[in-house]
């Protein structure tokens, strides 16, 4: 009975040991905290920078592993604390530099400067030409014609030009103006511009221009080829033709028409005279020495 009381003191002696050591073990992690690091003497310190003054340091610096990033950092202080000044005296002594653009052209060259906007467009003429009747005529016709220009608001001192030349022409209303047409005026093929003036003020009152078109005088679509029949006996006397186009023979004595226009007038051995019947215009054919 006595050695089973003395086993249990024994354990119970041990759990409250192992129970005393969990808590100092716990209370050294979670609760201990750590030991003050020693204050420099800071009395020290200041004693001393006033009575020596502070020399810079000549000794070399301990070689110390340093990591990249504070190598880095080192190296840019250092780069810094530099204040040399640059010597630029290569740069401005060389011969080869000049202000000039070179082969690369200037910088300032490539400003593209924006397109302009379009002008306004100018205002209309105050004197508005709307037709010209007739609209042409054909070169070489033996007719004389009135002409008459149509606008509005013509003044009553106004003048016709033609090609810039002062015109003869009558005010038929303050909307027409007419004037006269001979066969020398449009003997040969040309354009006419036309336009209208105030004569008092010729530069605030006038007109757009408008176009007259005189075209070429038509020519014959054949050839005279040869005679059949007697000089003098102009009944039995025929031309003989080749149309042009188809190489057609045609023949025909004065009177007779050549391609429905065509009158035949006058045949000789030598040429034959034929009117055109639409413009009167007349016209001489030449005999044709060989047969093509």
């Amino acid at each position: 009975m006595a050695k089973r009381n003395s086993d249990k003191i024994k354990y119970i002696a041990l759990a409250v040991l192992g129970g005393i050591l969990v808590i100092v073990f716990v209370y050294q992690i979670f609760f201990s905290a750590p030991k003050p690091k020693p204050r420099p003497n800071t009395q020290l310190g200041n004693t001393a920078s006033t009575t020596s003054p502070a020399k810079p340091s000549t000794a070399v610096p301990q070689s110390r592993n340093l990591s990249a990033s504070a190598q880095q950092e080192a190296l840019i202080q250092q780069m810094l604390a530099d204040v040399t000044p640059l010597n630029i005296s290569l740069i401005s002594r060389a011969s080869d530099r000049s202000d000039k653009p070179g082969a690369r052209g200037n910088i300032f060259a490539y400003f593209v400067e924006p397109p302009k906007p379009e002008p306004p467009p100018p205002p209309p003429p105050p004197i508005q030409l709307q037709s010209v009747q007739p609209q042409s005529a054909v070169a070489g016709t033996p007719r004389a014609f009135t002409m008459v220009i149509t606008g509005n608001q013509i003044p009553a001192d106004a003048q016709l030009f033609f090609d810039g030349a002062v015109r003869t022409a009558k005010r038929v209303s303050p909307t027409q103006l007419s004037t006269e047409m001979t066969p020398n005026d449009y003997a040969f093929a040309r354009n006419i511009n036309i336009d209208v003036k105030s004569q008092s003020e010729p530069a605030k009152l006038f007109s757009n221009p408008l176009q007259f078109s005189i075209q070429a005088a038509p020519e014959p679509q054949f050839i005279y080829k040869g005679r059949l029949g007697a000089l003098n006996q102009p009944a039995y006397n025929y031309a003989v033709f080749e149309l042009n186009n188809t190489k057609e023979i045609k023949r025909g004595k004065v009177g007779d028409t050549i391609m429905g226009i065509w009158r035949i007038d006058a045949i000789s051995a030598d040429a034959v005279d034929v009117t055109n019947t639409q413009y009167d215009i007349k016209k001489r054919i030449a005999l044709q020495d060989k047969v093509r």
